[in-house]
């Protein structure tokens, strides 16, 4: 039981956060130019140095090439959970301006505020590696296709960019995926950043997480929880979260072998709660941002029961 607790402080840390900006916004500190502003801070600045930051911390030259191989099943499976979300868009007819949000929930999770404290609390530290597969895997599919699907809901279903254009490439190649993709050049010629430099990035990068959770408290405070319809587009969204993610990693696993903690770790990964800045990135290009906003906060409000609930499963069966 205290393994649980423990495993669920991310989420407790998340809600308390989302909670201050919820507060001071009612009090009237916070607006939506705040949140506008606060949105744009996070994009541009806090984000990009994170992820140069991230990778850096968490990676050699070495060790990056001797895990790369184990990127295939977290890749494969949050492919496959991509298509699976495709599907049920076609299926369930979701509206039209929703539908990135509606796909990008099916496949990317909130994989390091959350899942790196649930997996450390259910197999120490020895899981970080895989951790971090997951991690990598995962950034780099919201950086590409998750931003080129929201970015396609902000037309409002009127046209939608070609996937590989000019265009599309100027829209995702976004300042965090640019902060991603410089990180990885740095790792793989053995380019150090000076010490200086790299701690000044970190406190900097450092505030990606907290301000994007403000932004959905300042958010949340212009929505009244009566007004939440549980409609398919919302239902269909945290199915696809909790449920068809993590199963596409488990269907996967016979075909594409890993060790038994990776098996373990990339399940607990695919089924946490919907990633924070997938809301920041929707107001950043004018998409939906208020179902992304009810998205995000009902997915980390369920991951308190979703998640011991596969804590418990893997401790009790394993995977």
């Amino acid at each position: 039981m205290a393994g649980i607790i423990h495993g669920l402080q991310g989420i407790f840390e998340i809600l308390f956060i989302i909670g201050i900006g919820f507060i001071l916004a009612k009090k009237g500190w916070f607006t939506s130019e705040t949140s506008a502003l606060l949105t744009k801070l996070v994009m541009k600045i806090a984000l990009p140095l994170y992820m140069l930051c991230q990778l850096e911390k968490d990676f050699t030259h070495d060790s990056l090439l001797q895990i790369a191989p184990d990127l295939l099943l977290p890749f494969s499976s949050i492919l496959l959970a991509y298509v699976v979300g495709r599907i049920a868009v076609k299926l369930f007819h979701i509206r039209q301006d929703r539908q990135g949000v509606f796909m990008t929930c099916f496949f990317i999770a909130n994989t390091i505020f959350i899942g790196l404290p649930v997996n450390l609390a259910l197999f120490g530290t020895q899981s970080v590696p895989s951790v971090m597969l997951y991690y990598m895997a995962n950034t780099t599919m919201f950086w590409t296709l998750g931003v080129y699907h929201i970015v396609n809901d902000s037309t409002g279903g009127e046209k939608s960019m070609p996937l590989f254009s000019l265009k599309t490439l100027k829209k995702v190649l976004s300042p965090p995926l640019l902060g991603f993709l410089i990180g990885l050049a740095f790792i793989l010629v053995n380019m150090k950043l000076p010490d200086f430099l790299l701690v000044s990035f970190q406190y900097v990068g450092n505030l990606a997480t907290p301000l994007s959770l403000m932004v959905i408290g300042i958010e949340m405070s212009s929505i009244s929880l009566a007004s939440v319809h549980w409609d398919r587009d919302l239902v269909g969204a945290l199915c696809g979260r909790f449920i068809l993610c993590p199963l596409c990693v488990l269907a996967l696993l016979p075909v594409i072998s890993v060790t038994p903690m990776s098996a373990q770790v990339f399940t607990m990964q695919a089924s946490m709660p919907a990633m924070t800045q997938m809301t920041v990135v929707a107001k950043s290009v004018g998409a939906d941002v208020k179902y992304a906003t009810q998205v995000s906060f009902l997915s980390v409000v369920l991951g308190l029961i979703v998640i011991p609930l596969y804590m418990f499963m893997l401790q009790s069966w394993g995977v």
